[in-house]
């Protein structure tokens, strides 16, 4: 796979990949299923193809190697796995770009000093099981014994979905790398930024950290017909009323910041009742937690506006996970090239999770954007246009060739 071509040839690899595992026309990768290992099947023949040396762990994560000639390795790729009726590009793209830029490589004669190999991570999406990120969490040795008891959506454990894919959970500690020196995980934006601002290439310094939450909002249960407006105690009004302004504050005083609103329930939730109480999951999400806590502030602030009209509110955090702060050496490499290649590019912080959130915490770990059209991601629509693939799989060449001297 050489020159101009790449491009192209990784947006059929993609293509291919896509269409192998659909589920009634929809693309599905979940963990430890059939689509799952159709997906590796065809990864094993294009690893093959390239030259390069194939094996799968004891959590089912795929690797291909080129080896070097001195211990260590730099590690790229990204998650094998999809969410249901997804998209082609999300983790799929930094895979197959990672197989084909170590085939390039390869096949124009380059010998690593430290070893280069690409993965193919399971469960990134927790679709299955959903602590999520179980490949990367083992290759970290972070994922436990008693994790393997998890119980997902299908009713079943990890364990038990392992011993039924052919692995061995007996086996999990072998999993664990010690040898990784880097990690570089090229990966979609999954937003408009990069599109609207005309930019080819985004360096991420930090992975958002995020907070989940579960509120409640009490009101008064009343009849439809007989009660007044005026005389109302309705949670669903005041719900509306703190979801318009803790918006509207949080983009005036923190910008960075992301507040979503994803579920409401309304209790009883009938037609011709004014509702006892409502509940809302908030999702939120900014590039530190020292943010996160200045955040959670102004949310609480606009909770008081609708406590002081009377309204009885309940606010619990019941999910926080960390920011990742990428590494600055590795972030270097790849920014000097990004000005040799006269790129255009930025820096940016990702507001979605990703395996290198785990990565960075135990490995010099960064991550490389390249445009997503309109936006759009956990999409059928989702996409990246060709040349922006070539782009990336051109810098992720010279990277990497950096990284492993």
């Amino acid at each position: 796979m050489m020159g101009n071509e790449a491009g192209l040839k990784i947006e059929e690899m993609l293509c291919q990949l896509a269409d192998a595992t659909r589920i009634d026309g929809e693309i599905w990768r979940a963990a430890y299923t059939p689509e799952d290992r159709i997906a590796k099947n065809i990864l094993r023949e294009w690893i093959e193809e390239q030259g390069l040396e194939y094996r799968e762990d004891a959590i089912g994560n795929v690797y291909g190697r080129l080896p070097g000639t001195k211990p260590g390795t730099v590690l790229t790729g990204s998650h094998l796995d999809t969410v249901k009726n997804g998209g082609k590009y999300d983790g799929a793209l930094g895979v197959v770009t990672g197989v084909a830029a170590l085939g390039y490589l390869k096949q124009s004669g380059y010998v690593p000093k430290h070893s280069l190999e690409v993965v193919g991570l399971m469960e990134e999406e927790g679709s299955c099981f959903a602590s999520g990120c179980q490949g990367s969490r083992a290759i970290c040795g972070t994922l436990k014994e008693e994790d393997l008891e998890e119980v997902g959506r299908d009713g079943v454990t990890l364990r038990e979905a392992l011993l039924s894919a052919g692995y061995q959970p007996e086996a999990l500690k072998s999993a664990k790398r010690d040898d990784i020196r880097a990690i570089v995980e090229l990966h979609i934006e999954q937003g408009p930024v990069l599109e609207s601002e005309q930019k080819q290439i985004g360096i991420v310094d930090s992975i958002v950290g995020i907070f989940n939450y579960e509120l409640t909002i009490q009101g008064s249960q009343n009849h439809a017909g007989t009660t007044s407006m005026p005389l109302r105690h309705d949670p669903v009004v005041a719900a509306a009323k703190f979801i318009t302004e803790s918006t509207r504050q949080m983009m005036e005083q923190a910008p960075s910041a992301t507040l979503t609103y994803g579920m409401l329930q309304v209790f009883p939730g009938m037609q011709n009742v004014i509702a006892d109480h409502v509940d809302l999951r908030i999702d939120m999400r900014d590039g530190s937690e020292e943010a996160l806590l200045q955040d959670e502030v102004i949310l609480k602030r606009a909770l008081e506006s609708i406590e002081r009209k009377g309204f009885k509110t309940r606010l619990s955090k019941n999910h926080c996970l960390a920011s990742a702060q990428m590494d600055p050496n590795v972030i270097q490499v790849i920014e000097r090239h990004c000005k040799e290649k006269q790129l255009a590019y930025k820096h940016m912080n990702s507001g979605a999770g990703h395996d290198s959130m785990v990565f960075g915490k135990h490995f010099p770990t960064a991550m490389i954007f390249v445009p997503s059209i309109r936006g759009i991601s956990h999409n059928p629509a989702e996409a990246t246009a060709a040349a922006d693939i070539q782009t990336g799989f051109e810098l992720l060449c010279d990277v990497l060739k950096e990284l492993s001297e």
